[in-house]
């Protein structure tokens, strides 16, 4: 072998373990989905009894959208550390252990007298998600090759907007019958069995699914997490996916707010709707955003960001009249073909994640991914959709030029506060987003490549597709 030639890889195998492994990639899969599920269950739950929370605490829109997010600004600091563990420590009993937690905190949400041991009990719930939401994607970026690593990753993601409508319905019809704090303690008990379960799952190794073994000389410096900003697509995916999530985060805490206190809705009608539409735009979104991107793949390598480019900016139309519309039937139904088309996005733009970063800098690269989608998407949005609508339901200024623009359109206060204007800054966020994406598919096919050149057994899948 000449000095130039690099050595091959290490065939990939499974570390040494304490606990019994339970079946195969299958199983890992559905016990991954299903922690993902109760997941967004938690979450959305909380979005559900929202109104009576803030009737509860006596609170505005900005300090409810502080609560809303509280967990999510724990879940995406905390996120790096937990990606290094990830990197370096046994996968199975960081994801049990983030799960139990996470579970733990949600039903420490039912006991809460005040804003403040509510903030509390939702930054201890981020501690817990930040471990499983970077560990998750590894793990299915190790148990699949690249051909069926989009698929895989298109299931695990249709838990979200399955999760979401279950929490939204469940959360809202718990709360109307017996208030808030009982739909933390029914939502939160099933996580723990779903702890215990990951502590069972196969894990193949880092790098398995590339056919190689990363033993503890492979894993990266920090230095080498620093050196992810200078992959193109990685850059450029994330801004965009930071769009959709400010867009998706808004939609989440504030969307049922909005038909209550803008269309007049009741909790249970609010709740229902969303959720329902939730789940089925989720289905229907994110199974036509994996088929579709993979078909692509037939034709060009830049597939999965196109895909994402065209449905977000298809998406900046519908969410502009979906709040604009007075009519709850159009609303809705705007609101609905918004969300199948961000839903499109999830399955292609984690799998390119998966596909432009090394085996060994996985877990690092979605801790940092998630930190920056989390920081400029669904923690940023609340908070200023909060502000803007108090803002603009101040009286001197829903009586300026300004306000009066907005309240000649349809956007008028209701109570002092203006949600209405806030939502409608969903739609120029979308139309960045949609631009990002795709200047970053100009990079994708070779970034990819230079994964699957150094990753050996990678190659397998749209490698040799055309640009």
């Amino acid at each position: 072998m000449s000095p130039s030639e690099p050595e091959p890889a290490a065939v990939a195998s499974p570390p040494r373990r304490m606990l019994p492994t339970i079946g195969g990639p299958i199983f890992a899969l559905v016990v991954l989905f299903l922690m993902n599920l109760l997941n967004y269950i938690d979450r959305y739950s909380f979005f559900a009894v929202g109104v009576d929370i803030k009737k509860s605490f006596d609170i505005d829109d900005y300090w409810y959208s502080v609560l809303a997010v509280a967990f999510m600004v724990v879940y995406t600091v905390v996120s790096p550390l937990m990606g290094w563990l990830g990197d370096r420590y046994d996968r199975r009993m960081l994801l049990a252990s983030g799960v139990a937690l996470w579970s733990f905190a949600t039903v420490g949400s039912a006991f809460s007298y005040d804003f403040y041991h509510m903030f509390f009990w939702r930054s201890l719930l981020g501690i817990g998600e930040a471990s499983y939401g970077v560990i998750a994607p590894t793990l299915i970026a190790d148990l699949f090759p690249v051909k069926k690593r989009g698929r895989a990753m298109g299931v695990y993601y249709l838990a979200l907007p399955l999760g979401g409508a279950l929490g939204y319905g469940i959360g809202g019809w718990i709360g109307d019958h017996w208030g808030w704090s009982r739909a933390f303690l029914v939502v939160g008990l099933p996580g723990l069995f779903a702890a215990v379960a990951g502590l069972m799952i196969y894990d193949p190794g880092r790098g398995a699914a590339e056919g190689v073994h990363h033993v503890k000389e492979d894993r990266p410096t920090w230095g080498d997490y620093l050196r992810l900003f200078t992959i193109p697509t990685f850059v450029l995916n994330t801004i965009g996916m930071a769009a959709v999530t400010f867009a998706t985060g808004a939609y989440a805490v504030h969307g049922a707010n909005f038909y209550q206190t803008v269309r007049g809705m009741s909790m249970t009608e609010a709740t229902t709707s969303i959720g329902i539409l939730t789940a089925v735009a989720g289905l229907l979104g994110i199974a036509l955003g994996s088929g579709l991107a993979d078909f692509g793949t037939k034709f060009t390598r830049r597939s999965y960001l196109l895909m994402a480019a065209l449905v977000t900016a298809g998406a900046v139309p519908l969410a502009l009249f979906a709040i604009l519309d007075p009519e709850r039937i159009g609303s809705l139904a705007m609101l609905f073909g918004a969300m199948i088309l961000l839903s499109m996005v999830l399955g292609p733009c984690n799998t390119v994640i998966a596909n432009v970063v090394p085996a060994n800098k996985r877990a690092s690269g979605f801790a940092l991914y998630i930190f920056l989608i989390h920081v400029f998407g669904d923690i940023s949005s609340p908070v200023i959709l909060g502000k803007i609508s108090t803002y603009f339901g101040r009286p001197a200024v829903a009586e300026s030029w300004i306000g009066s623009f907005f309240a000649s359109i349809g956007a008028v206060p209701v109570k002092e506060e203006n949600l209405t204007v806030a939502m409608l800054a969903v739609a120029p966020v979308l139309a960045l987003g949609a631009f990002f994406f795709l200047l970053g598919s100009r990079h994708l096919p070779a970034d990819q490549q230079r994964v699957i050149d150094a990753g050996g057994g990678a190659g397998a899948g749209p490698a040799s597709v055309p640009h």
